[in-house]
């Protein structure tokens, strides 16, 4: 479950980074022009070296649902990971959308759900204070725009714009939904590619989540982790 959310949440922070990169982040406009259309998806698979042998990370990322909060629209982006034997790992998370969103220190909330386990629900901060998720003033410096490229992955083929840092490369169209990611190699091999996109996803966290102190307290968050590692193995 761990490895599942730390490569989730990579994939979000590469694909943050690869929005800002060309100089001075003018590039980022492009990719944050439109904001996200509920019920669109993008399937991506993700083969880490570590796991040479074993089965791809399958995932989904879809925006489910919006809210306004203090005058600002946001948005519950959910990922969602499948494991062999069927069960479902859900996460999501309420974020605004837009270029300033990612130039600034903000709470939301991050709200999980392992399998049958009931759905959690915890505060969350990102922004600067936050490095990496979406402190993309200091990653623009990092990254260079290689150029236009048509890329084919399982999803098709896209027009892409290619990017290049020093923790791996990236192609990202702004016709994809969720990351704009179509495909992604990290300096360490690892691949994250687009494999399938389409409409009508829903909010699969249909129940009130319960806070996750009060959780702890009872015992069920090691309960939890226990038997994912299970899961893992």
């Amino acid at each position: 479950m761990r490895r599942s959310i730390y490569l989730a949440l990579g994939g979000l922070a590469l694909a943050a980074q690869a929005a800002a990169a060309q100089g001075a982040c003018d590039d980022i406009q492009r990719f944050f022009q439109q904001p996200p259309k509920l019920g669109e998806w993008a399937d991506v698979r993700m083969d880490m070296q570590k796991d040479e042998g074993k089965k791809p990370v399958l995932m989904r990322v879809a925006f489910v649902d919006k809210e306004e909060r203090g005058g600002e629209q946001m948005y519950r982006m959910q990922m969602t990971m499948t494991h062999k034997d069927g069960k479902k790992q859900i996460m999501q998370v309420l974020t605004p959308w837009g270029p300033k969103a990612l130039e600034r220190d903000y709470d939301t909330e991050m709200v999980m759900k392992m399998g049958d386990q009931p759905a959690m629900i915890m505060p969350f901060k990102t922004g600067q204070k936050n490095p990496g998720m979406s402190d993309v003033r200091k990653e623009c410096a990092k990254l260079s725009f290689v150029g236009e490229e048509s890329v084919t992955v399982p999803a098709g083929t896209f027009k892409t714009r290619h990017y290049a840092g020093p923790d791996g490369e990236s192609w990202v169209s702004p016709d994809v939904p969720g990351w704009r990611m179509v495909k992604m190699v990290t300096k360490q091999g690892d691949t994250m590619v687009l494999t399938a996109t389409g409409r009508g996803a829903q909010n699969e966290i249909t129940e009130k989540p319960v806070d996750m102190k009060a959780m702890m307290g009872g015992g069920a968050m090691k309960r939890m982790m226990e038997g994912d590692k299970g899961q893992d193995k």
